[in-house]
């Protein structure tokens, strides 16, 4: 909506949960409560349901727009304002920040080669690119910029066309540059070179085939830059060549961005003036916010959306599966860890649909290694039901604990377990959620063992995790799109991130095998080998995805929702419906 609008301050601690508690965090992966007893039930097998919940459901829109009316004639026009938690990590260099929401509103900023259409699906799509690359062989990628292409009209980059230069500068200063000062470096490995034969050319080769090398061009670490900002990107300055126009970041407060009208997209879009996000606070004031359009969309938790939408029942509902996840990691080289019927019984014993209720009132999905989300990649949940820790009712509950007592009673035959064991997590995600107190209750419960949950704060965390003084932690991670980055970085002995210490040859000739396969479904099958093979390893393991629920009004068009991160992009296509009934 457009007109002038008083700024409301929120606090985003309201928001999805632990998600705007651990906003930022680094990974899991990446870094390297009363409980009912329930009744015994007769040991009988539990079958999957018919029809297992959809892993993303959408909900239709309510009222559907009325056919008759006129139609608008322009989509140019309007600020969309929103309420969504974000904060940043203090790196405002998108080729450094590991910030998911700071990722999300720099992706309206700046352009790379290639997006994606569906992150869910895997879906790519031209972006900086004039078109999906030339491949000549199966190591060469060859990249034409659009030529229309043209930098933000501000100093020192005066609308200058982008060249093929500025993306080689952004790539190779990740991948020439150091671990510590690039945390997606490691994505650029199996690029052995990047060339620019002329202004519009990129040449990018491998050493091998690499069935996920356009995801490097989709993804964050794909983001091309000005050189002439290196080392100035600041909450202030952000300059690029995306659809939107930096305007401002105040930490905690609002985010704002406006139409960059240079910018060389389809459809001359964007077609919103500009996108105001704020944080939300209480249900009242974003009732009164809704009903004056002080509003026009919020993400919510599930409890806050089912009531805003009983005061407002207008309002269209989209909720959406993400990567994001609620995980456990153990350094498998580190007794007792080092022996699986050890962490089999840690891991199968473990409630994760009690998670779901407790931490997000079941709106959400259990997941695999590779989260429901990713639907592309994911093992089926028709089969994930199936395994030990997942399978359903009271019946299936009852054979997991009998599986985690048989685990624990063979590995207690030869070996004495010290007690209490120590869980690490962060003191943020235990104060908000309670996820260590809920699996030391658990495990005593079921398997009548000793945890004691040691919270620290996140960097204290990570130093544990990389000196393998953790050797059991529980934490939140973004997740990732591509499946290469799932696997192989954390779980080939050769993997930069393998702080499980995993050594499996069986798993790695598999990752080394969907590295290689071209063919997007014979890949997929191996992918869901290796998922079923860390099932059987228990290294780690991940619970719980949280849906993400956004609410908006009829007069709202396209607006976007994905698995992951960085794919605001897509606001280039939203636009505002002046002629609904609902816009005031």
């Amino acid at each position: 909506m457009t007109g002038p609008r008083r700024r409301r301050r929120y606090s985003r601690r309201w928001f999805l949960g632990a998600l705007g508690a651990t906003a930022g965090a680094a990974g899991l992966a990446a870094l390297g409560c009363d409980d009912t007893e329930e009744p015994v039930l007769p040991d009988i097998t539990p079958e999957p349901t018919d029809e297992p919940e959809e892993p993303h459901p959408t909900y239709p829109s309510t009222p559907a727009p009325d056919p008759t009316r006129p139609s608008q004639t322009s989509r140019q026009g309007g600020t969309l304002r929103y309420a969504a938690a974000f904060s940043s990590d203090g790196l405002f260099d998108p080729h450094t920040t590991t910030s998911a929401a700071l990722l999300g509103q720099q992706s309206l900023i700046y352009s790379r080669l290639l997006t994606y259409e569906s992150q869910v699906d895997g879906e790519l799509a031209p972006d900086l690119a004039a078109g999906m690359p030339e491949q000549p062989d199966e190591l060469t990628y060859v990249f034409t910029v659009n030529p229309e292409a043209r930098w933000q009209d501000t100093e020192p980059l005066n609308g200058r066309a982008v060249t093929a230069e500025d993306v080689l500068g952004s790539i190779e200063r990740q991948r020439l540059g150091r671990a510590q000062d690039f945390p997606r470096k490691g994505r650029w490995d199996q690029i052995t070179s990047m060339e620019a034969p002329d202004g519009e050319t990129v040449v990018a080769r491998t050493a091998e085939p690499f069935a996920g090398t356009l995801a490097r061009f989709a993804s964050p670490e794909g983001f091309v830059i000005p050189p002439e900002l290196e080392g100035d990107l600041s909450s202030t300055l952000q300059a690029g060549s995306g659809p939107f126009r930096w305007i401002e970041w105040a930490e905690g407060s609002h985010a704002s961005v406006a139409r960059n009208d240079g910018w060389y997209g389809p459809d001359n879009g964007p077609f919103l003036d500009g996108i105001s996000t704020v944080p939300p606070r209480s249900l009242d004031e974003l009732e009164a916010d809704f009903r004056t359009r002080e509003l026009d969309a919020v993400e919510a938790g599930f409890l806050q959306a089912q009531e805003i939408k009983r005061r407002l029942p207008d309002l269209r509902e989209v909720r959406s599966a993400v990567a994001r996840f609620y995980g456990m990691r153990f350094l498998s080289a580190a007794p007792p860890f080092d022996d699986p019927r050890l962490r089999k019984a840690l891991t199968v014993a473990i409630d994760r649909r009690e998670m779901l209720t407790r931490f997000f009132h079941d709106s959400g999905t259990l997941n695999p290694w590779i989260s429901a989300a990713v639907q592309q990649w994911s093992l089926p949940q028709t089969e994930l039901q199936r395994q030990p820790g997942y399978r359903p009712g009271v019946g299936g509950r009852d054979l997991d604990i009998r599986d985690a007592i048989e685990a624990l009673n063979a590995y207690l035959e030869e070996q004495e377990l010290p007690e209490p064991m120590e869980l690490f997590v962060t003191a943020n995600l235990e104060e908000t959620l309670n996820m260590g107190g809920l699996i030391s209750s658990q495990l005593r419960e079921t398997l009548g063992l000793s945890v004691q949950v040691n919270r620290v704060g996140l960097e204290e965390l990570a130093l544990r995790l990389s000196e393998g003084e953790a050797p059991w932690a529980v934490g939140v991670d973004n997740g990732w799109i591509e499946l290469d980055d799932w696997l192989y970085p954390y779980f080939h002995a050769n993997g930069t991130g393998n702080t499980f210490v995993l050594r499996d040859e069986e798993m790695d000739a598999m990752l080394e095998a969907q590295r290689a396969e071209m063919s997007t479904q014979r890949r997929q099958q191996i992918g869901y080998d290796a998922q079923r093979r860390l099932l059987e390893l228990n290294v780690g393991a991940n619970f719980v995805s949280e849906d993400v629920i956004t609410l908006f009004w009829p007069y709202v068009q396209l607006f976007p929702v994905d698995a992951g991160e960085a794919y605001q992009d897509r606001f280039a296509k939203t636009w505002i419906d002046r002629t609904h009934p609902t816009y005031l």
